[in-house]
C-alpha cells in the first residue's frame, strides 16, 4: 500500500480474533450508521509519540485499537467512553501495524476504514470524567 512507503518503521501485527476500540459517546450515532472511519491522530497521543515519528503521523488517518481481550488492558482512559467491539475476521483485507507507542502488540493501527458490519458497542459510557 502506498501509505505504508512513509511508514518504514511500522511493525506488522497479526490481531486476535477481536480488537477493541474507544470512542467519546458523542460520535456513537455516526458511528453506528457509517463504522469507524479513518482520522488523524489527536493530540493526546502526538505529545506521546516519538519524536521521530510525530510528523510521519501527523496527517496520516487511522484507527487505534487494543490487541486484547483483558478488560484491564482495553483502555484505561480519564473518560468513560464507548467501546466498541471489532471483529477481524469480518475485516480480512485490514492490514494491522502496532502503535508506535506501543512496545508489544497489545496496542495497534490500521489505515482502513471499517465498516458497521464488523463493529458491536458492548459499553456505552457516558462521556464523564473517571475523577
Amino acid at each position: 500500500m502506498k501509505h505504508l512507503k512513509k511508514f518504514n518503521q511500522t511493525i506488522p501485527v497479526k490481531v486476535n480474533k477481536y480488537v477493541y476500540h474507544t470512542s467519546s459517546p458523542k460520535f456513537r450515532d455516526s458511528i453506528k450508521s457509517q463504522g469507524l472511519i479513518t482520522k488523524g491522530p489527536g493530540e493526546n497521543w502526538l505529545s506521546t509519540t516519538k519524536i521521530n515519528l510525530m510528523k510521519l503521523f501527523q496527517k496520516q488517518k487511522c484507527i487505534f485499537a487494543s490487541n486484547s481481550d483483558n478488560k484491564e488492558d482495553q483502555f484505561k482512559w480519564d473518560y468513560d467512553d464507548d467501546i466498541w467491539r471489532i471483529d477481524t475476521e469480518l475485516i480480512p483485507n485490514n492490514e494491522w501495524f502496532r502503535d508506535p507507542n506501543s512496545i508489544d502488540d497489545k496496542w495497534v493501527i490500521t489505515f482502513q476504514d471499517i465498516p458497521v458490519e464488523a463493529i458491536e458497542l458492548i459499553h456505552e459510557g457516558t462521556g464523564e470524567s473517571k475523577y
